[in-house]
């Protein structure tokens, strides 16, 4: 696999940007960092890959079509594209963003989930597929990030609760997109392996993010390892799924959870 190729990142300024960033590096030379988000320049210096940041929300139809328009100016022709785009809220001090049990889950969050992490993952598909329609000859990857959730259901008791002392849920949303991913990811590797085209999701468990102790301690309980996953740990992967080494692997959710999943 030539160095030289173009990558496409959403979701690159959260927190996993800079270790998705590395695990691109090692097989492309350039990548186009997309996210409705105030864009972090949070990558390293020492990969070596030019970046182009790029704000846009790819949940809305417009600005992907011309975001790729853009790319085509630029004569570029990415060739793999990694959707890590995803409302996945964070565990506070104060509790969790969105998390109430089921019977009293907010529509408007989520409707905003699902269209963000789905939609959006669908449409940067799509425009993808379409501005490679007449690419036959070189292998195209879209490689969707999905999580130890799109397998299992989450295990609510490592949460505790919030400054109220009400139970913190995670939000049923984010289950149910992450499942969704994962479809996406099957009915687009067959949809697409005439065309030379891999598409895979990558799910990680929970990664550490200086979580309080007594959270972490909780999350390792579930794990056969015993620990949460290291953001460093995730590049490997990436750099491996979006590489020559995984070349007749297709349609398959990778889970990397330390035996979670099997537990």
């Amino acid at each position: 696999m030539s160095k030289d190729r173009v990558a496409i990142l959403t979701g690159g300024s959260g927190f996993l940007g800079e270790s998705l960033v590395d695990g691109l590096a090692v097989n492309h030379s350039k990548i186009y960092i997309v996210d409705k988000e105030n864009l972090k320049k949070n990558t390293k210096d020492t990969t070596n890959v030019e970046i182009v940041f790029n704000k846009i929300d790819i949940s809305n139809e417009n600005d992907v079509i011309k975001f790729f328009e853009f790319i085509h100016k630029e004569k570029d022709i990415p060739l793999t594209l990694l959707n890590a785009a995803a409302n996945n809220p964070d565990l506070t001090s104060e509790g969790m963003e969105n998390s109430k049990g089921f019977e009293f889950f907010d529509t408007k969050s989520f409707s905003s989930s699902v269209t963000d992490s789905l939609l959006g993952t669908a449409l940067m598909c799509r425009e993808f597929v379409k501005f490679n329609a007449n690419n036959l000859n070189d292998e195209k990857i879209i490689l969707n990030i999905g999580s130890d959730l799109s397998i299992i259901a989450p295990d609510n008791r490592i949460y505790g609760k919030d400054q109220e002392g009400d139970q913190i849920f995670k939000p049923i949303e984010y289950s149910i997109s992450k499942h969704g991913v994962v479809g996406l990811t099957k009915y687009l590797s067959v949809y697409l392996a005439n065309k030379n085209y891999r598409v895979n999701t990558f799910s990680p468990t929970g990664v550490f993010n200086d979580q309080n102790e007594e959270f972490v301690k909780k999350f390792s309980e579930t794990v056969p390892l015993n620990r949460m996953l290291d953001s460093q740990e995730i590049s490997s992967h990436i750099a491996y799924l979006t590489s020559d080494d995984s070349s007749f692997l297709t349609g398959q959710n990778i889970v990397v959870d330390g035996g979670r999943s099997i537990w």
